[in-house]
């Protein structure tokens, strides 16, 4: 069959008849023209020759007619088998006493070959496969060059779902308020307080041989480079006519599938603002919320940008009163900034005090990344200076992780601390990826300080850091910033988790400040730490028959394990920008494999998903990475045993494989269903099994899983990378493929849930869903199907968290004609936003929460939960449900005067 097209499919661009997913297939040969192509008469006396011709032999056979044309087995030669997915009933060989099988080459009537038993075949017809055989010593039959089935690298998209059916029930045009219990102005005492009268917090002081007090500031710092040294990257052919990258046909296909992204993103984003508004995250298969991310509302300032490019202004402007009602002092209910004095409520002179929570270990990087950069991001989409102003009040207070010897940040820190931090052990991850958001900030304020902390960090690495290296330039997950020269690291290299958005940002950098004098660096350790990947990290996967498989492994214990993190997937997007802005033609090449590795890992799952990690057997493990499997069903094979000779067999101490259930019966230990064959059985009348070798795992090879599943983004952050790059639509088509997968596999009532292992074809929900899913995945998913110029590579800059910082000086988007202004203000934009930095509802909930909290050892009282409706208060939204708090300080009662200054009673 030539091609893969069905019934009334269309395929959504050429070629058409791809063998060859990847390249196509030629029109006819003139020859197949001539004699396949023909006048109608033609084709009417040749089928009638042909039906002649079959009921002639039909008849003279004198079989059923159900019965196929398959000669008998001869032993030891040849033998047709049913294609891989025929169902068991198609073929048996108790009944195929003539050896032929059942056959109906046009999928007719009658009986088949089970007596009245209709046969499957009558609406399919079965293909069939020559395969020779060796006949073991049990007289089954061995299959040398069976090939199991294993996903392609590319998709047939005709095979799946039109856009029209996912979240048909979708309203985008609509939009609703979200679920939201106020917190009440008259109780806002009970939670705030001037500061408590307290001695001022004394920090000590850098030593004076700190690296920071010798670090010299460069010149120039927003001056732009050469022109010439910051290249266009995206493919040269979006620039022209449409009609040279797009057809009419496919770009109604690719905007329905975009309109069917826009649906999905609208479906996760009303489960959110109904259950879990103002939270961090919603919980979509229990429906409440949760905060992993300082009870900021995270879903909310990470979904900022996406919201304007796909056009809900209308959710937009719902933000802004959070944005601007934010209190970054409070982190889940703690003050780090001062602490609380309750009122006298019942006149005795004593008050609950509270001093400021000095534990709080604000994550630094993951606010960065989120926040920080949500902000930055949707303000250069927006032009809406509420969110520059807020990102501003942000970094200063995350300036204060950068107050180290060294000038790396911390990981995790009280921002409220006025003592240099000293750093011990530290994830390259952590310290190395501020440079984007600082920057941009630093750009758009032009204010240099910010600029100042994330060229200080990024020198230091290269003088004090990178030259300690086992394997310079690259640096070890976890490392010791402060040791001496003279002392070399030692530790795990990788591409993936606590590594991976360090060298991502070390081009993305280099582009953002233009190639200037200051960006050389960047630009020298991200080329030279690809050079040293090439040699140490990348590997050629060979265990895994006719697939192109490049993975970016990890070098532990002085050896490289062959293993693809989803984390790591990202390294295509890396690669493919920095072939491009760089002039390094043979990291387009690396790029576009690791990408469709990466891509081929989810469709070789059941679920469609990709795993979290992937480990492959190393080609020397032969005997390890084999299983025999029977033809039909691929259910593991095992010869029959001499069991009379093996009395103890499956006992303690006795043939290793093998177990007695609870009657006796000997079983296979990897397979309990199956009962251990007894070779001496006489009465035992089956027939010779067919069986072949097929390689373990899922997907298949894998050694090890990691098989959940929590929705990220970077594979398809590569794809839509690929697309961008070099204009292929191929990339569109596995895009779309992975997006069908997920949605089909992930939506649950209340959004986009997590799966516990993506393995497996009986899904298990997970029940979270992470704001990148929203911030990320489906910003690359809905960018992959949009105009290329929307978001162009050459115009953005696209941070770890997929937030677009400008990189086009002519571009403005605070310019009401700016066609890079994503938004469209109300009337008066500034209304309604509440009072700046008072906190928002669930802040002040839970900031009461915590003050309780904080009482209750001298004043025991019932809870009360103050959250009301779904998602609200600390107990994971549940009614009832009072918070486990981390470590709090403990109020203390506190004596004060009375109104006119003296003591109060004793007896009070």
């Amino acid at each position: 069959m030539l091609s893969p097209k069905m019934l009334g499919k269309n395929m959504p661009y050429t070629p058409a008849y791809p063998l060859d997913p990847e390249k196509g297939l030629s029109s006819p040969t003139r020859i197949a023209r001539r004699y396949l192509v023909p006048r109608k008469p033609r084709w009417v006396l040749a089928a009638l020759c042909v039906g002649a011709t079959v009921l002639y032999i039909y008849d003279i056979s004198g079989v059923n007619p159900s019965v196929g044309l398959i000669p008998p087995r001869e032993d030891g030669k040849h033998r047709e088998w049913p294609a891989a997915g025929t169902a068991e009933d198609d073929w048996d060989e108790e009944d195929d006493k003539t050896g032929w099988g059942e056959w109906l080459p046009f999928g007719g009537g009658g009986k088949g070959g089970k007596g009245d038993k209709p046969s499957k075949s009558h609406t399919t017809v079965p293909t069939t496969t020559t395969y020779d055989f060796i006949v073991d010593a049990n007289g089954d039959h061995f299959i040398p060059d069976w090939k199991q089935s294993i996903a392609p690298m590319h998709p047939d998209v005709s095979l799946l779902p039109p856009p029209s059916s996912l979240f048909p029930e979708i309203d985008i045009t609509s939009s609703s308020p979200p679920e939201n219990t106020p917190f009440p102005q008259e109780r806002y005492r009970e939670i705030y307080s001037e500061p408590p009268d307290i001695p001022p917090e004394i920090g000590n002081e850098l030593p004076s041989d700190a690296w920071v007090k010798s670090w010299v500031a460069p010149d120039n710092w927003d001056v732009k480079g050469d022109k010439s040294s910051i290249k266009r990257v995206q493919w040269p052919g979006f620039a022209g006519g449409r009609d040279r990258w797009e057809s009419e046909k496919e770009k109604v296909v690719r905007e329905e599938r975009k309109e069917a992204v826009r649906r999905g993103f609208k479906h996760a984003w009303e489960a959110y603002k109904q259950n879990a508004w103002g939270h961090d995250e919603v919980m979509p298969v229990s429906m409440t919320s949760s905060d992993p991310f300082n009870g900021w509302g995270a879903t909310i300032v990470d979904s900022l940008d996406t919201i304007l490019l796909m056009g809900f202004s209308d959710e937009y402007n719902l933000c802004r009163p959070h944005i601007n009602q934010l209190k970054f002092e409070w982190v889940n209910g703690r003050d780090w900034s001062q602490g609380y004095v309750s009122d006298d409520v019942e006149g005795t002179g004593e008050v609950y005090a509270m001093g400021r929570d000095k534990t709080v270990g604000l994550a630094v990087f993951e606010t960065g990344i989120r926040y920080l950069g949500g902000l930055l991001g949707a303000y250069d989409l927006s032009g809406d200076k509420l969110l520059l102003d807020r990102a501003v009040d942000l970094a200063e207070v995350l300036s204060t992780a950068f107050n180290t010897p060294s000038g790396l940040p911390a990981g995790r820190m009280d921002p409220g601390t006025k003592d240099v931090i000293r750093l011990s052990t530290v994830s390259i991850a952590e310290v190395g990826s501020m440079s984007l958001e600082l920057i941009r900030l630093a750009q758009v304020t032009k204010d240099r300080k910010w600029f100042d902390l994330a060229q200080r960090a990024m020198d230091y690495l290269n003088e004090r850091v990178i030259p300690r290296g086992a394997h310079k330039p690259l640096i070890p997950m976890w490392f010791q910033p402060d040791a001496a020269l003279t002392q070399q690291m030692a530790g795990g290299i990788t591409f993936g988790g606590l590594a991976d958005s360090y060298y991502e940002y070390l081009v993305k950098t280099y582009k953002l400040l233009g190639g200037n004098e200051a960006a050389q660096v960047w630009r020298t350790v991200y080329e030279q730490s690809i050079d040293m990947a090439k040699k140490l990290l990348y590997v050629d996967i060979t265990v895994v028959p006719d697939r192109d498989l490049l993975a970016i492994g990890k070098f532990e214990g002085n050896r490289l394990i062959h293993e693809l993190e989803h984390l790591t997937c990202f390294a295509g997007a890396m690669l493919g920008l920095g072939a491009k802005l760089l002039d390094r033609p043979g990291d387009m090449k690396d790029a576009e494999r690791v990408t469709a590795s990466c891509y081929w890992l989810s469709a070789d799952t059941p679920t469609g998903l990709q795993p979290e990690v992937m480990e492959w057997y190393d080609p020397s493990e032969v005997e390890r990475m084999y299983m025999n499997v029977t033809i039909h069903d691929e259910e593991n094979y095992h010869p029959p045993l001499q069991l009379n000779n093996h009395p103890e067999a499956g006992n303690v101490g006795g043939r290793d494989g093998m177990h007695r259930d609870r009657n006796g019966k000997l079983r296979w230990n990897e397979d309990a269903a199956e009962v251990v064959e007894d070779g001496n059985a006489k009465d035992g009348k089956r027939g010779p099994k067919e069986y072949g070798r097929k390689l373990k795992g899922v997907p298949t090879g894998a050694k090890k899983v990691s098989p959940k599943g929590i929705n990220r983004p970077e594979t398809i952050e590569s794809i839509f990378y690929m697309y961008r790059l070099t204009g292929d639509r191929k990339w569109q088509e596995k895009g779309w493929k992975m997006f069908v997968s997920w949605m089909e596999t992930a939506k649950v009532e209340g959004g986009i849930s997590s799966i516990q292992d993506v393995t497996k074809a009986n899904v298990r929900f997970g029940d979270n869903m992470e704001s990148f899913a929203l911030a990320e995945t489906f910003k690359y998913h809905f960018l992959l199907q949009s105009e290329p110029d929307v978001l162009s590579l050459d115009d953005y800059v696209l941070n770890t968290e997929a937030h677009p910082f400008l990189v086009n000086p002519k571009l403005d988007p605070t310019s009401s004609t700016s066609h890079t202004r994503f938004w469209t203000p109300p009337r008066d934009a500034d209304a309604h936003l509440g009072a700046r930095g008072e906190g928002t509802d669930v802040q002040k909930w839970k900031r009461l929460q915590t003050i309780e909290s904080a009482q209750s050892p001298f004043k025991p009282a019932p809870f009360v939960h103050h959250g009301g409706g779904k998602g609200m208060g600390g107990g994971g939204g549940q009614p009832g449900v009072k918070p486990v708090l981390p470590p709090q300080n403990v109020a203390q009662i506190v004596k004060v005067k009375q109104k006119d200054g003296s003591d109060f009673p004793n007896h009070f």
